[in-house]
Order: structure tokens, then sequence, then C-alpha cells
């Protein structure tokens, strides 16, 4: 793929360097580590002999890497890498990183995959992490994009095999919500009773609730509307226009990545409030389907006696096989906040303005009376309201809030996540994690374990091709290709910590470019471990013949032929001890999240929080949050059901105290 000269940034030694940093981590293999590669992969009968020694010569796409290089990395990051590639590319530099007296693209292919692996095996953090970045730019792009010959001959098509024939047709029909045109927007002064910034799990209950009242309601969302049959399903578009970031947000450090919807109906496109709630979107366990990691699952907890339960889902007991779901819900079965409480708003007058970015809220004598946005990325305009709810998400409610002159010290502070880890088990049958429901199982057998709260559940998530690529420690090419022709045999389980004391916050550079800050404290560190060593044992339970972490410096676990998988062998119960020896080092392991809360947080008195308990802000009146950023500590399981009853409670409150205040024409006259 040629790669647009204007976006080139990077000097020539800098690519040469960049090409051999490429080649060293997928390479062709020599005809000796092809003949291994077949030894190794005899008594696996999912690919042929072709696949394989196809895969073995296959050399990496160059121009691939380069182009999601320049359009998916931020520019910061793109910098600090280039700075990266010239200290490989000047022999004295590199020789404090390398350990050879030579530019990088002057090593051996041998010499190369030493020193990437010494970084791996460091003791140094910074060393840790530079493996861990060139590891994940290479890979990822190569094994997410459908119709490549890395999933061809891996065997995996990149799309969801149901959804993508020709003559399918979505379960269940959903008539488009209708966005605001430019023009719309343009076309008069606007006003609303009620503007509610963020579609979300937050903003979405807000928008409904608050339109069946009989409010004017204007929801502004800065993600692309989607209809539900527009979903191609696919992990390249699926990240790039479904998540923050392009689903590549980690932690300013780099040692969590961070998983934020950015879309329209956000990321739920995954008490009597409670209940309410439960009722609406139709969460339920009936019609549940378990696919092979969540039998697998189920399987490892009832031979070791550990709590099993079946995780309610919010299809109202529709069967539904989500594959490639995290890409969006092309069935339409899936009772998103799009489907329920949005199209609520929409069937009682509220309008949608997708695509628009709310740079500030308006305020007089400290009461909210409207916003100034961004239309479609070209026209600013001014839309006046009687009250305002920010429902823009935990990384990006606090900036809106400063940016409109609000000074609470806690704004952006006490950052909660639920830190995960991902540990392997690789069967001798076919898995196919990509395949069928996902999600549909969890123990939580670590959440107290010797008299220690830990908050832990442990879970069968799924990861796609191209996650998949980068997740396990990489000990060479032919290693590499190795794992990725074993992916389909491979059975996941994720372990979610609830975050206790761990530090976090957002902050933002003088562009609003986010920042996301956060230190994994020990107590939150022992619990994703406790979770790690119970996980090991269930996938061991349930048969695997192979067992790995994504701790960089820890060997895998291998049954032998002749040992049938027991976790009372005496070589695992020694590994596992390795397991809790090695920890989770910085820039050693893979870390995420996918739920993020309490930047906004609620609470009795300004000097503890950033909001009252009916999430009005303390500094301006008729100025509301409602979204993950009020919950003051991490609810330790999906937050969304949470979410949506904080945010009802929040739209009954605004109800209840102002339903009887005038319209916004009358209250705002002059806008």
């Amino acid at each position: 793929m040629a790669i647009p000269q204007e976006l080139l940034c990077l000097t020539d030694d800098q690519s040469e360097v960049f090409r051999a940093i490429i080649d060293t981590i997928v390479a062709p293999l020599t005809d000796q580590e092809e003949s291994e590669l077949l030894a190794n992969l005899a008594d696996i009968a999912i690919h042929t002999k072709d696949q394989i020694t196809t895969f073995a010569k296959l050399p990496a796409l160059h121009g691939e890497i380069f182009d999601f290089l320049y359009h998916a990395t931020p520019p910061d990051q793109q910098k600090v890498f280039a700075t990266l590639l010239s200290l490989l590319a000047n022999p004295h530099s590199a020789l404090l990183l390398t350990g050879h007296w030579s530019r990088f693209d002057q090593l051996t292919r041998q010499q190369r995959e030493a020193v990437v692996n010494n970084w791996r095996t460091s003791n140094f953090a910074f060393k840790r992490l530079i493996y861990k970045v060139i590891y994940f730019i290479v890979t990822y792009p190569l094994y997410r994009k459908v119709g490549t010959e890395f999933q061809a001959c891996i065997g995996y098509s990149g799309k969801d095999h149901v959804r993508n024939q020709p003559d399918y047709q979505p379960k269940r029909q959903h008539p488009r919500l209708p966005m605001m045109t430019t023009e719309e927007a343009l076309a008069e002064p606007l006003k609303f009773d009620i503007i509610v910034i963020g579609s979300g799990c937050g903003g979405g209950v807000c928008a409904g609730r608050l339109a069946q009242a009989g409010k004017s309601v204007l929801v502004i969302e800065k993600g692309k509307y989607y209809h539900h049959s527009e979903y191609d399903l696919q992990e390249t578009t699926g990240f790039d226009d479904l998540y923050e970031n392009r689903g590549l947000l980690t932690t300013g450090d780099g040692s969590v990545l961070v998983f934020a919807g950015s879309t329209f109906g956000g990321g739920s496109a995954f008490a009597d409030d409670l209940e309410e709630v439960c009722h609406r979107i139709g969460a339920t366990t009936a019609g549940i389907e378990h696919n092979v990691p969540n039998q697998i699952l189920a399987k490892g907890c009832r031979k070791l006696g550990y709590p099993l339960s079946a995780i309610p889902q919010n299809t109202s007991g529709h069967q539904h096989e989500c594959e490639f779901c995290g890409c969006g819900c092309k069935d339409g079965i899936k009772n998103t906040t799009t489907h329920t409480w949005l199209r609520d708003a929409h069937e009682h007058g509220a309008r949608f303005l997708d695509q628009t970015r709310v740079v500030r809220i308006l305020t007089r004598n400290k009461k909210a009376i409207g916003i100034e946005c961004i239309v479609h990325g070209q026209h600013t305009v001014t839309i006046a309201a009687n009250q305002v709810v920010v429902s823009a998400g935990t990384l990006h409610s606090p900036n809106l809030l400063i940016r409109s002159g609000l000074k609470n010290k806690h704004l952006g502070q006490h950052l909660r996540l639920h830190p995960c880890h991902v540990v392997v088990g690789f069967f001798s049958e076919t898995v196919d994690m990509f395949r069928g429901p996902i999600l549909t199982n969890v123990s939580n057998v670590a959440e107290n374990w010797n008299g220690d709260n830990y908050g832990v559940k442990i879970e069968a998530p799924t990861v796609l091709g191209g996650g998949f690529s980068g997740l396990l420690p990489w000990r060479g090419a032919a290693h590499h290709k190795e794992i990725m022709l074993r992916y389909r045999q491979c059975s996941p389980l994720v372990i979610v910590a609830r975050d206790k004391d761990s530090q976090g916050s957002v902050s933002y550079d003088d562009q609003g470019n986010l920042k996301v800050n956060y230190k994994l404290s020990k107590h939150d560190t022992q619990s994703l471990i406790e979770g790690m060593i119970h996980a090991l044992k269930i996938l061991c339970a349930g048969g695997a013949a192979e067992l790995q972490t994504t701790q960089f410096g820890l060997e895998p676990f291998r049954f032998s032929k002749t040992e049938k998988p027991d976790v009372n062998n005496p070589r695992f119960v020694q590994w596992l001890q390795q397991v809790r020896a090695y920890g989770l080092p910085a820039h050693g392991c893979n870390v995420m999240s996918a739920h993020q809360m309490g930047t906004c947080r609620m609470g009795v008195s300004p000097s503890v929080s950033a909001t009252k308990p009916t999430g009005e802000t303390w500094e301006v009146e008729n100025l509301y949050v409602a979204d993950a950023s009020l919950l003051p500590t991490a609810c330790g399981v999906n937050p969304m059901i949470t979410i949506q009853a904080t945010a009802l409670h929040v739209a009954n409150t605004m109800i209840a105290a102002y339903g009887n205040q005038k319209s916004s024409t009358e209250q705002n006259p002059e806008m």
C-alpha cells in the first residue's frame, strides 16, 4: 500500500529502522523453521500443509503497517515513536538500547530477535514498553483487516459469518432515528427545554424520561449515528468508527488500554430505578446459548466446585449469536440505548444532532442557559435551553465542565476503572472464540478469598484476530506464527477487578486533548493476580493442554502428551507459583479496562464531590451530569444498568424540581 507523500513524517533512516523492526516481528521463516512449524502443528487438523507453508514464508505488509502508524496513531505518539527510531538509527544511542555498536537495521535477524526478546524480559520498564509498543504496531494492522493472506492462512475470515451473507436480514427491524441536517440546525435560533449532551447510557435515559414528561429535548452527540443495518462487523471499521481513539486509547504511560464507546448510543451498543431499567432493556437470562469458551468456563467451574452463574443479556429473551457484536449489533436484538430510551425520546418529540461537538455550556448568573457547539465540524451555533444535562462520559464530561468555567477541584479526579487481565488456554479441539454469544457466564470464585474482598469476576470474552495478534508475549517470528496458527484453538478468560484504591484521573492539554492517568494499587494488583490463579485453574480443569498469561517474562505451561490436564499436577502447581511471583510489573503484561467511572462524582458537599446527590453541579444551577462519571466508586460489574438507574434518578429529580418551569422560549427570549 502506497503512503501519501504528505503523511510521511519519518526520515529515511527512521523508515529503514522501522522496516527492520517489522521484518523482525513478522518475518518469512527459514526452511528449518518451517519444518519445525509443520512438526509442531502435526496434530492440528484445522490447517492444511499448504496453508502452514504459505504462512511460514509470508512477509509482513509494510504498507499496511506504515498506513496504520500514520492514520491511527495520534501525532504526539508518532513523534515519540519517531524519536525511538532515531535512537535505534544511531550507533551510539543504539548501544544503550541494543547492546550492539551498530544501527538496529544493520543487525542480523537473529541479533534483532535477541534484542527484542531482551526488551520483553528487561528489568527496565522503559525497555519493556518499547517491546510492547512495537509488537502492537506491527501485528495489529496485519490481522485485523479483512481479506488479507494473514487472516486466510490462520483460517479466520475477520468478519461475522452469519450476518455477512448476501441474503441476511436483521432479526428485529428498527426504524432509523432522524438526525437533524446542517440546514435544520442553522435555519433559525434553536430553543429547547433541555439539551442532553451525549447519547449513551446516561444521556439516552435522561432524554427518554424527560421527553416523556413533556419537555422539548435536544440530544447532541459528537459521534456518528449508525443504523444497526449499517454495521459491517469488521475489526477495522468497527473499532475505528465506534470507539474512542479507534479503540487504541491508553493511559498516559501506556500501561492500561482503555476501551470507551464513541458513537450515537454510546457504550451500550454493549431499587425502583434499577427495576425499571432492567425491565426497559429486557435484561434476562432466558434464551441464552453458551459458545465454546463459555462452555469451557462452565466445565472448569463445575469440576472444581467453583460458583457459576449466567449473565443477564439485554435481549428480552431472544436467542442471539453475538459474534462480532463488539463492532455493533447488526441483528437489532440487543436493547441498546438507541433501541429503547432514545426511541422513547423520539416518540415524544425529542430531536437528535449527531457529529456535533459541544464547545462549552453557556451560563448567566450561575445558571445554565444553553450551549455553544460546532455542527458537523463546520458551523459554530448557540442553542438556548432551560437546563443542560452533560452525559459526555467519564472521560469527557469533566473537560466540558472545565471548559465552561467550572472550577470544582474534584472535576477529572477519582477516576475508577475495572482493570482486566486475560489468560488463555489452548485446546486440542476447535474453539473459535469469535463465534456465538459472548460473555454469558461468570464466576465470582475469587471475589472473596482468604478473608480479603478482591471483588473479582471471571468471564469468557471474545478476542478478535487483530487484538489476539499482540496479546500473548512474542518470543520470535517463528513462535509468533505458530501462536497465530493456533488462534482457533484458544479459549480466553478475562479477570475483571473492582478498582478499590488505585489512583486515577483525566486531564487535558491546552488543545483539549485527553490524557488518562492511572496507577494500579497493590491491592488491585493482588486482586488481578488472585483472579489469574483461579482462571488458570478453571482452564486447566476445562481441559487446556497449554496455558499462558500475558506476563512478558513468564514462559507458558504445557502438559506433555502423556499427561492429562490436572490442577494438582506438581509442575502445574509450581508454575502457578511462578505466575504469582512474577506479578504484574509496569509494562510487563497487558492490562486493559472497558469501564470508566467517577470523574464527576456525586456527594454531599463540594468539598468531597463535583455534583450534588441530584446530579446537579454545585457551581451552576440547572446544569446536571448524568453518566458513569457520577459514580463515587467502582461498581465491580458491567456498570450499564447502574448508569441507567442513576440517570433515571437524575431525570426524575429534574422533573420533580423544575416541572413547572417556564419553557425555554419564555425563559431565554433574547437567545
